[in-house]
């Protein structure tokens, strides 16, 4: 299981980036980088706050180059989902057991919730922090790629 967000929004640009000269490509690769690791250290920051599970799938967090920019991608962890955007809450559960003398019953016991209770698409540390920060990144890296195409970088 894994999730990522993508920074995207350079399409309009893309048939400018091939003609421009490799130095700028890597200084705009560079930015995007400076941009993106804080996006990282802030996820886990907040899944530290959470705690439990979301600190065990905070992990596999990273950054990976894609072919349409760099992706924050978490992954390799079994409890990222609900880690992420909680589960249903079960406060009791019920089984089938016998009695000494043979004779079933039913019985409902408590279970320990694994994880914190569903938010829905809110999620927990993951989301909200690519809502906070994506904006600010996506203007910033924006306004240098729009300087260097319009000869101003």
């Amino acid at each position: 299981m894994s999730a990522s967000v993508a920074i995207l929004g350079l399409d309009e640009l893309t048939g400018r980036v091939k003609t421009w000269p490799v130095e700028i490509d890597r200084a705009v690769h560079e930015q995007v980088l400076v941009e993106t690791r804080p996006l990282v250290s802030h996820m886990k920051g907040r899944a530290g706050a959470v705690g439990g599970s979301a600190r065990l799938a905070a992990r596999g967090l990273r950054i990976a180059s894609t072919q349409d920019g760099v992706s924050v991608v978490a992954d390799g962890s079994d409890v990222l989902m609900g880690a992420e955007f909680g589960s249903k809450v079960r406060k009791k559960v019920a089984y089938v057991t016998r009695s000494r003398k043979g004779r079933g019953y039913i019985a409902k016991r408590r279970t320990k919730l694994q994880f914190k209770p569903f938010l829905g698409t809110r999620g927990y540390w993951f989301w909200p922090t690519v809502r906070t920060d994506l904006k600010g990144i996506n203007a910033r890296v924006g306004a240098i790629i729009t300087g260097v195409a319009n000869g101003q970088g």
